[in-house]
């Protein structure tokens, strides 16, 4: 009988096997390890708050200091002034940091408000008391790939800040 071609293909060597068999391990591994580490949370929203103090006035404010595409954030201004507000509160903010976002609403709403090339700016009636809050319950933008800066300032009646808080939002895909 005549030799037939076949049309396995040749066993691979011994070192390729091993090769391949390590390659597939260090995968599986590796996948465990991003689904374990998603599972805690690592890759969602992390918050945190940033302060300063100057004038009498404590400013802290607490932004998402991690998040990701379309997911919500926290975003709240808290204002303290020793002895309480007599004067209408003055907020500067830089309004590149508000384009992360989708929704720019503010709670309460600010009795007047205004913009330039650079801030917004938000003035709120004096209300009782020696805090305020300023809040904002909003999403990342979904397009969104890469963070921004922001800065919060309480201004003077000349518009001149009194103090400012800076703070920076990273945003992974």
């Amino acid at each position: 009988m005549p030799d037939v071609p076949t049309t396995l293909p040749d066993a691979p060597a011994l070192r390729e096997v091993r090769r391949a068999r390590l390659a597939r391990r260090v995968g599986a591994v590796l996948l465990v390890a991003f689904v374990l580490v998603g599972a805690t949370g690592m890759f969602g929203t992390r918050s945190q708050s940033a302060q300063a103090s100057a004038g009498g006035y404590r400013v802290e404010v607490t932004y998402a200091q991690v998040s990701r595409p379309g997911h919500a954030v926290p975003f709240q201004v808290r204002i303290h002034h020793d002895g309480g507000f007599s004067d209408p509160i003055r907020v500067r903010m830089l309004s590149s940091y508000f384009d992360l976002f989708d929704q720019n609403s503010f709670d309460p709403q600010p009795e007047k408000s205004t913009t330039d090339a650079q801030y917004d700016y938000v003035e709120y009636a004096a209300p009782d008391g020696a805090d305020f809050v300023i809040s904002s319950d909003t999403r990342v933008e979904p397009a969104r790939q890469r963070g921004e800066s922001g800065e919060i300032s309480v201004l003077d009646a000349d518009g001149r800040p009194v103090v400012t808080v800076r703070f920076r939002t990273r945003i992974f895909p």
